[in-house]
């Protein structure tokens, strides 16, 4: 593994950590979060860490994310 391939996992590891912490915050009171504060939380931790996470396993480990569940997660259109 090069250099940059290394700081490049790091960067995709660590992005997102402050997304993480609030979402553990989250999870250890829930029942202290309005309705509106779990929407904004969850808007902005699913719309930032996987794209990070699919990145990190590609550089690391060469494995594309897939869709798994079946429900349309992965984009497969050619742009």
């Amino acid at each position: 593994m090069t250099e940059e391939t290394a700081k490049d996992i790091a960067f995709h590891m660590t992005d997102w950590l402050e997304d993480l912490q609030e979402l553990t915050l989250f999870l250890a009171e829930p029942e202290s979060y309005s309705d509106s504060d779990i929407h904004k939380l969850l808007i902005r931790f699913l719309s930032h860490a996987p794209d990070h996470i699919a990145a990190a396993t590609k550089l690391y480990m060469d494995i594309s994310v897939s869709d798994i569940f079946g429900v349309g997660a992965v984009d497969t259109d050619e742009q």
